[in-house]
């Protein structure tokens, strides 16, 4: 059972690195280490700006795909929410609103973020949002705490993205939703090299011209690059212990969200009923309560809609 009162959680260990300004997030040489300390670098360093950029960034196509996050996120009615790499809270706030009664969790590593996100919550005068600041690598909450669990553009961003997702299933009950958005390379051979010309240069030159950070929109323009294909991260969420994997494209594949269901067997389809007779038929401790049952059924039925076209 979740507690009811919030379970303290450690402030960000990580101090400010000076790691070199020509660090790129494609380069084969990048210790895990090295990326982290880039990470927390880049994210203090735009944090004030971040929201407004990534709308120039994604031609205001991102809001729509957030949307789609939170309906697919609505549709599973979790009571409690988890939002890893929360950032400045967007995210958190859409989920408080379209989930009034839930207990929403923002948690980020950046305190910079956290604090745009913390003014943001203050100002919509909401109050069923935690803040959380800690690593998503090593998370301090409980095991089986959370009916869903989110991220948005933050997993590519991560220095191991095994890590992350076990660490979010972890979190997760039983029938629990995971749900990642993130950016993606298209695979049309067409399209692909337009994008590559985007994120490889105009995008650079628009953190360099709107906001004097063009090493940092650098950086996630490279790791757009070297994130995973969206076949290979819904492999990885299966290897994770997720079932019912599926993804949907934006933008001519320019950003995807995966879904995927703790708990049932990874080749199981993904409507609700056929899911709720997995539970029944599970092995014990599999769905301890008839509200995991039903947590699993309505999961299933958000993930059932994942593979629809864009919004």
């Amino acid at each position: 059972m979740m507690p009811d009162t919030p379970t303290p959680t450690p402030k960000s260990t990580l101090t400010p690195p000076a790691p070199a300004p020509d660090i790129r997030a494609n380069d084969a040489r990048l210790t895990a280490d090295q990326k982290q300390e880039r990470v927390y670098e880049v994210f203090q360093e735009i944090s004030e700006d971040y929201d407004r950029m990534n709308r120039i960034i994604s031609a205001g196509r991102q809001s729509a795909w957030k949307r789609a996050l939170i309906r697919q996120v609505s549709q599973a009615a979790p009571r409690a929410v988890l939002d890893v790499a929360s950032g400045t809270g967007d995210i958190a706030l859409q989920l408080a609103r379209a989930l009034p009664q839930a207990r929403i969790v923002a948690s980020d590593f950046s305190e910079n973020m956290l604090a745009v996100a913390e003014r943001r919550i203050k100002a919509a005068g909401v109050t069923s949002i935690e803040i959380s600041c800690q690593n998503a690598m090593q998370m301090s909450f409980p095991d089986a705490s959370f009916d869903a669990v989110t991220i948005s553009f933050g997993l590519r961003n991560m220095p191991d993205y095994q890590q992350v997702i076990a660490q979010c299933v972890r979190v997760l009950r039983p029938g629990g939703l995971f749900a990642c958005l993130d950016a993606s390379y298209p695979t049309n051979p067409v399209v692909k090299p337009f994008f590559r010309l985007y994120f490889a240069h105009l995008m650079p030159w628009i953190g360099r011209v709107l906001v004097q950070a063009p090493d940092e929109y650098q950086w996630l323009a490279d790791s757009t690059e070297a994130f995973l294909t969206k076949d290979d991260l819904a492999r990885l969420m299966e290897s994770c212990g997720l079932g019912a994997v599926s993804y949907r494209s934006f933008m001519l594949g320019g950003a995807a969200l995966h879904t995927g269901i703790k708990g049932i067997p990874v080749t199981a389809p993904a409507p609700a009923a056929v899911m709720q007779r997995i539970v029944v038929g599970a092995p014990a401790g599999a769905a301890a309560s008839a509200g995991a049952s039903a947590s699993v059924g309505a999961a299933a039925g958000a993930a059932a809609s994942a593979a629809e076209g864009p919004a």
